[in-house]
């Protein structure tokens, strides 16, 4: 059985390449070898950005997010920041429409021999009662539509025990970029997303 986070998946189906096996090859070795910390580095951002979203201080939270960030990660915490931001700033959410926190649960999605767990940074909730069970992508990386598509996939899959009746979103918090899954193109996605657990099955187990 493999067992991997949202978040391996998305960066092992945001790659190309060789590359995916040597991705691979070092995901397996630290799921079976864990060291402290060394697989969330971007969960203090995460966490400033759903306390300050659920506190009504966006700002706030994220200017104590940068001040406080080591000194390897104060750029890219920056980046992060500015990035939320720039969310918020977007023009549905004028005249204080910004969205209010709710509470996500987190569950695993199963196919085969792979079990994929799918924990949203958070639930927003807009002004027009439309619920996102929401990821945030914070990576330096660009991440594809296509690959944002995925983790709305997934999420949507297992919507019932995340927000029942609400709907996947992924912001690339660092371009400010959100991605919602249409209902028409989730068979489509859906397809290549089993495509994507096949090929990871065989390069984890190649590499045992």
């Amino acid at each position: 059985m493999a067992y991997v986070t949202l978040s391996t998946f998305v960066g092992y189906s945001n790659g190309s390449g060789p590359k995916r096996a040597s991705f691979v090859r070092q995901t397996r070795r630290l799921y079976e070898r864990p060291a402290h910390g060394g697989f969330d580095f971007y969960r203090r951002p995460t966490n400033a950005i759903r306390a300050g979203r659920a506190a009504g201080m966006d700002e706030e939270a994220m200017t104590a997010l940068v001040e406080q960030a080591p000194p390897a990660a104060r750029s890219h915490f920056a980046a992060v920041a500015d990035g939320w931001l720039h969310y918020l700033g977007r023009p549905e959410f004028a005249r204080g429409r910004l969205p209010e926190v709710v509470e996500a649960g987190r569950t695993r999605w199963r196919a085969g021999d792979f079990e994929l767990g799918v924990s949203p940074h958070l639930g927003l909730r807009k002004r027009d009662g439309r619920t996102y069970a929401t990821w945030l992508y914070c990576k330096l990386e660009p991440l594809t539509p296509d690959v944002a598509n995925l983790a709305c996939w997934a999420m949507n899959e297992v919507m019932d025990d995340l927000i029942p009746g609400a709907e996947a979103m992924v912001v690339d918090v660092r371009r400010a970029t959100p991605y919602v899954l249409g209902a028409r193109d989730r068979a489509r996605v859906g397809r290549w997303a089993l495509s994507e657990v096949s090929s990871f099955l065989t390069l984890w187990h190649a590499a045992a």
